[in-house]
């Protein structure tokens, strides 16, 4: 958009002649019937509506409890690079990250994401093999 020129800006004049009615009353110059009051809000009927809109879920529950899981899964995979690094890794921790990965790749949708999680699925199933094939 191209600006073409610096108008001035023009101010509106206001009359104060130009009144209709001249009284006030702004009911009486429209020239309708007065209005009356409001009507009251019905109360609810019942207490199975209101149990009903509580259950409803939103959207940002579930994105908090994905989050969650997120975060737990993170925190696992931690753990595991820690182990392997230091070559102490964790039986119950490795079988944690395992059923964490399973239970969050059924509670999702993406396949990307399916995808990843069946991967660290995989590695956890892979390092729990080799710590029993050591014993």
């Amino acid at each position: 958009m191209r600006v073409e020129g610096n108008r001035p800006i023009r101010s509106t004049a206001t009359r104060r002649g130009d009144r209709v009615g001249g009284s006030g009353n702004f009911a009486e110059a429209l020239g309708g019937e007065p209005v009356s009051a409001p009507a009251t809000a019905a109360p609810p009927t019942g207490i199975g509506a209101l149990f009903a809109l509580q259950e409803v879920g939103d959207s940002t529950a579930e994105r908090r409890k994905a989050m969650a899981r997120a975060s737990y899964i993170l925190d696992r995979l931690g753990d595991l690079q820690l182990g392997l690094l230091t070559g102490a890794i964790d039986r119950q921790s490795l079988a944690d990250l395992a059923a964490s990965a399973r239970a969050a790749r059924g509670a999702t949708a993406d396949p990307g994401l399916q995808g990843v999680l069946n991967e660290i699925e995989l590695r956890a199933a892979v390092e729990l093999a080799k710590l029993s094939a050591a014993l």
